[in-house]
């Protein structure tokens, strides 16, 4: 059965891989990473991130080193900054059945846990948006997994391998990265009342950790001694106390409300299976450890100011062991509700399909669609109604095969609506088209556009205004290289230089659709000519 699971691994990854660059990328989340780490990747400069020729402080560097790393395999392109995002999910459902196969003892807890995974929303969504929870819930559950065999099998050497899973968790997102698996190992010690203790190999733990945490933040410290006051005040206090500050802080029942719709469809059949079955069910301590584990993660992410989507993802892996196992071990009870609740899905899917063809305002590709849909009926009918499968079995491929339409649907859409996903690259395509070779810029008036340079190399020069969305940290700055590229026109002098720089007839002007010059410069764009795209004006 593991060689099985295996050979299914390798049929997920390659499907995650397909298309994998054949659309563009998307802003602002995604664009931004993968410029820093085209950036990191050119200046070879591992250790200071920039964005737009201006240091980026404010996550370590693991994920745009990992971006990096794809950019000197696969080329700068779509391709190399996303391809070990699907490798990281990928390593993520090993983890989960390794887990599965050593703490419950029972590889198809294990499997059920992994595909389970594989089929929420969320996990998908984090393997396809390059940001860095995907890598951080990799390290998250590596370091649980890690942690579990120091427990189960006593061996001393994993427990310094936890601690290194820890600290690079801690280089990916900074102090975040310990609270998911703290919580789980809390939940552990109470639910199987075990006393905290200490011993050489703990202690010697605690000192790598700590070494390799630090280990660049000190680097950097040292180096702009000014960057201690903002790791503490601005990227940890108030990320965590004063989300408004970075337009990111959402009410405390942000979650509550959208994390059980990031577990569908399996939500609803292991509530009513746990439900209906009450009476019958009776949970082990490693089932427990995860439930309340997948709980305090919840409530402890709610607590926080800051909250995007993403943010939540490290809940997802605990809860897919404790929905695997209620899935193995009990769920013969309750078939109907199983089946129901995926012919539900399967509905849904299939009217997904069915307004991919008719809907006016997106594009894609009708035989494509009829082919997904016949093929998702077919897959419905036969292991509905005709296969002769397990039921369990019968169940994860139903899920299993339903996120693999869910993959193709996603790539196939986002490469053929660009602007839908919220990807600029068809209007950067124009001007080069437009431009060819000659010499110019291109201005991008009072918004952060990090895909411009993605695609347009060093010919980008940002306008500040009054959009806090374009306004750049130039504090630790020691050279004024910056202001090639930035143009703040609250500072002196800077008004004269736009002007200079519209005088160019080379040059090209992006401003937001909604949004226009202010009134004493728009006579400046009497000589250009204009295109409208959906969400932005190309002056050129």
């Amino acid at each position: 059965m593991t060689k099985k699971f295996y050979v299914v691994l390798i049929l997920l990854f390659a499907l995650l891989t397909l298309g994998l660059g054949s659309w563009g990328l998307t802003e602002s989340s995604e664009a931004r990473y993968a410029e820093i780490g085209r950036e990191m990747a050119m200046s070879n400069d591992f250790i200071h991130p920039s964005l737009l020729g201006i240091g980026h402080y404010h996550k370590p560097p693991i994920t745009y080193a990992i971006t990096a790393i794809g950019y000197k395999v696969f080329g700068f392109n779509e391709f190399g900054a996303r391809f070990f995002m699907s490798l990281a999910l990928i390593l993520q459902l090993l983890l989960i059945f390794k887990i599965g196969r050593l703490w419950f003892k029972d590889e198809k807890i294990g499997i059920a846990a992994a595909l389970i995974y594989f089929s929420f929303p969320i996990a998908l969504i984090a393997a396809r948006n390059l940001t860095t929870d995907a890598y951080l819930a990799t390290f998250i559950i590596w370091s649980i997994y890690l942690w579990l065999q120091v427990k189960v099998n006593n061996k001393k050497a994993y427990l310094y391998l936890f601690y290194i899973a820890l600290g690079l968790g801690f280089l990916t997102k900074g102090p975040v990265a310990f609270l998911p698996t703290t919580l789980f190992i809390l939940c552990y010690k109470i639910i199987y009342k075990e006393k905290p203790k200490l011993s050489i190999h703990s202690i010697s733990g605690l000192i790598l950790l700590l070494v390799l945490s630090v280990s660049w933040f000190a680097v950097i410290v040292a180096e702009k001694p000014a960057l201690w006051d903002y790791f503490i005040q601005e990227q940890i206090i108030a990320r965590t106390v004063a989300a408004e500050t970075f337009h990111r802080a959402k009410p405390i029942w942000f979650y509550l409300v959208f994390a059980p719709l990031l577990c569908l469809p399996w939500l609803v059949p292991i509530v009513l299976n746990l439900y209906k079955d009450k009476s019958i069910i009776s949970l082990d301590r490693e089932t427990k450890t995860c439930g309340y584990s997948a709980l305090a993660i919840l409530i402890a992410y709610s607590l926080f100011s800051s909250k995007l989507i993403l943010y939540i993802l490290p809940l997802y892996p605990v809860l897919a062991l404790f929905f695997g196992t209620i899935f193995i071990k009990y769920s013969e009870a309750s078939k109907k509700i199983y089946l129901i609740s995926f012919k539900g899905a399967y509905i849904l899917l299939g009217l997904i399909i069915i307004a991919l063809i008719i809907m006016p305002m997106i594009s894609f590709n009708i035989w494509l669609a009829l082919f997904l849909l016949i093929s998702a009926l077919a897959t419905a009918y036969y292991l509905f109604y005709k296969s002769a499968f397990a039921f369990r079995f019968k169940i994860l491929t139903l899920s299993t095969v339903a996120y693999c339409f869910v993959i193709i649907i996603h790539t196939s859409f986002s490469a053929q609506n660009s602007f839908v996903i919220n990807s600029p690259k068809p209007q950067y395509e124009f001007i080069k088209t437009e431009r060819a070779d000659t010499d110019y810029k291109v201005l991008i008036y009072d918004n952060l556009l990090s895909s411009a340079p993605f695609y347009l190399d060093k010919r980008i020069i940002t306008i500040y205004d009054t959009n806090f969305e374009a306004k750049r940290d130039t504090r630790f700055e020691k050279t004024d290289v910056w202001k090639q590229s930035y143009l703040p026109l609250n500072e002196e002098g800077q008004m004269k230089r736009l002007k200079e720089l519209l005088n160019d007839k080379n040059n090209v002007l992006l401003i937001k659709t909604k949004k226009s010059l202010p009134e004493e410069l728009t006579y400046l764009l009497e000589k250009f000519k204009s295109k409208e795209f959906k969400k932005w004006t190309v002056y050129y």
